[in-house]
């Protein structure tokens, strides 16, 4: 067995919200030895000085001609907003995103990887993302990947519902994110609660609530929440339907002064 990684380049996707292709605008070709998409690990950052009370929140999108992986709608780990002329920024830990994607030996299979950002920035947002290959085949089942398209926002400490989305053909969900967001930080305010994925769809009504990645208060004009890392949770396994209308909402537990956004997704397998 051999690994080998390569990287869709850093392409700016702009300071809208359409998707736009990064690796320059060109498709990505995979070495010929590869059997095996391993994983796939995004990243972002911002092209200039960010704006303040503006946080970066970024969907990468796979797509592909010649080879069967959708959907793949991931949440890139946010870039949370800061106050002042000199926030003080933390760019969260990067999240692999588990593929097993099959390929064919030989072969000079082609990805499109794309992005969009979720509010658009002022300032151009940059993504890029790194691809995990391998030459053994998959020995686990392939993920995909699903989401909705927007983001929902909440200011009070109550239950949001978010927006829902429907999985066709999927039989277990494995992997749960939930992204949370600021536009204007407040001092000393701390970002804390919990999503939820409820659905008539699932295959037993056990509880699926999981916490976000808290951000801690910070004093002074500078501040940001800092929050370290996107929230994600593995190896669930909660059957469901061959349809499945999946329902989101988000608990806060500390009101917000300024207006907040979560949004949620989850990761699946067909087998």
């Amino acid at each position: 067995m051999s690994g080998a990684w390569d990287i869709a380049t850093a392409t700016s996707i702009g300071t809208g919200t359409a998707k736009t292709q990064i690796n320059g605008g060109n498709n990505l070709t995979k070495p010929t030895q590869a059997v095996n998409l391993v994983e796939l690990v995004p990243y972002i950052s911002s092209s200039g000085a960010m704006t303040a009370g503006e946080s970066l929140a970024v969907t990468l999108e796979v797509d592909s001609f010649s080879v069967d992986l959708l959907p793949k709608r991931i949440i890139v780990p946010p870039i949370q907003s800061g106050l002042g002329t000199t926030i003080t920024q933390v760019n969260p830990l990067l999240e692999a995103y588990e593929c097993n994607t099959g390929l064919q030996e030989g072969a000079t299979s082609q990805f499109i990887l794309s992005g969009t950002n979720q509010i658009a920035p002022t300032v151009a947002t940059n993504l890029a993302c790194a691809l995990h290959y391998s030459t053994t085949p998959p020995s686990r089942p392939e993920h995909f990947y699903h989401k909705p398209d927007d983001e929902t926002n909440f200011t009070t400490a109550t239950t949001t519902s978010g927006n829902n989305f429907t999985i066709n053909d999927g039989m277990w969900l494995e992997d749960m994110y939930v992204s949370v967001f600021t536009a204007v930080y407040t001092v000393s305010q701390s970002l804390t609660g919990y999503g939820e994925f409820s659905s008539n769809d699932f295959g037993n009504s056990l509880p699926l609530k999981v916490p976000m990645q808290p951000g801690c208060a910070s004093l002074g004009a500078t501040g940001t929440q800092g929050i370290l890392a996107l929230a994600s949770y593995h190896n669930t396994h909660m059957p469901m339907k061959t349809s499945c209308k999946i329902n989101t909402s988000f608990t806060n537990d500390i009101t917000q002064t300024g207006t907040t956004s979560f949004i949620m997704g989850v990761g699946y397998t067909k087998q």
